[in-house]
């Protein structure tokens, strides 16, 4: 019952610095005049993902257990994308569907394709080298960091300035026009409170593995994905309400380019980086639905009822887990 407890409260822990955090860092893009471009594919996608990437990180470096850190960090590595190609791309129809006038989704599309085609080249190195080239994984973890940097610069190539919106107030120190200062003190706060919360959260996804019977690997891909990552994903849900499709869009294709690159670095370089079979089909089922997504932003609007193939083919992954050995 205490492990149960102890990540319900984690879990809460982590939501609550993780809006400071991206709260903060919706301002810093404000302060520094950057665009929607460069606030949803960078910094809110960064921002929304730190605590899954922090979760691996936590896990490979303090679990005890070398079997439970290896399955719960490359879990978690993994789960992420597989969670915003499917599960999270779905989840923008809905609001799509309850707008009055133009319910297709509407984007810059050269900007998406670029965080497609990163994400796709990336994702499917990452799988190679497990199969191939697992001697030359840190060479190829120095390689995803170069990869990163290099998207950086083509989206702040590209970016077009602020454009001009409502943001809250700075919530930590509730001020409604706040300096940089403040602005870096809330992201210190929102940083340190999610490494903490992280930390715990951890430790109790081991406990409960063992507790339900099921590998810590299956546990970390469905729970830390939904848990850390797609609660933050609803502000796209909110985006999507308010017209700002291109930026909702971002958001999560820019988060699906920094899982593709710096969690993955850090899985070469702390874990073995071994698939098995069950890693295996999470990457085949996500690269799958990544170029799915590709033919459908090819086309530079998306009809919502064409994403509800994302959200079956989660389910699928999802049921051959829990049906094919997963258990302990």
């Amino acid at each position: 019952m205490m492990e149960f407890l102890t990540l319900i409260l984690s879990l809460l822990a982590i939501l609550a610095f993780c809006e400071l955090f991206t709260n903060a860092v919706e301002w810093l893009g404000k302060n520094l005049n950057f665009g929607h471009s460069v606030v949803g594919s960078v910094f809110s996608a960064v921002s929304t993902a730190l605590p899954e990437t922090i979760v691996p990180i936590i896990a490979l470096i303090t679990l005890p257990s070398h079997a439970s850190k290896e399955e719960i960090g490359i879990g978690a590595i993994l789960g992420a994308p597989l969670m915003l190609s499917t599960l999270t791309f779905s989840l923008l129809a809905i609001p799509a569907f309850f707008r009055k006038d133009n319910k297709n989704l509407n984007f810059k599309k050269d900007a998406i394709l670029l965080d497609i085609k990163f994400f796709i080249f990336n994702f499917s190195i990452a799988l190679f080298i497990s199969v191939f080239a697992i001697t030359l994984k840190y060479f190829f973890a120095i390689f995803f960091l170069i990869s990163y940097l290099f998207y950086i610069y083509m989206v702040f190539k590209k970016d077009e300035g602020f454009e001009e919106e409502d943001l809250h107030p700075l919530l930590f120190f509730k001020s409604k026009e706040p300096g940089n200062l403040l602005v870096f003190l809330q992201l210190g706060i929102g940083l340190c409170g999610i490494l903490l919360s992280s930390y715990f959260f951890v430790t109790s996804i081991e406990s409960i593995s063992k507790i339900i019977g099921l590998s810590p690997f299956i546990v970390s891909v469905i729970l830390s994905p939904i848990a850390t990552e797609l609660p933050e994903k609803f502000n796209s849900i909110s985006w999507i309400i308010k017209g700002k499709d291109h930026l909702a869009i971002s958001n999560i294709t820019g988060a699906m380019v920094f899982q593709s690159s710096f969690p993955i670095m850090v899985g070469l370089i702390l874990s073995k980086w071994q698939l098995d079979e069950k890693a295996f089909t999470l990457c085949f089922i996500t690269i799958f639905s990544s170029l799915y997504l590709y033919s459908l932003i090819k086309r530079g609007s998306i009809n919502p009822k064409l994403l509800f193939l994302n959200f079956i083919l989660y389910v699928i992954y999802i049921l051959i887990s829990l049906n094919s050995g997963a258990r302990l």
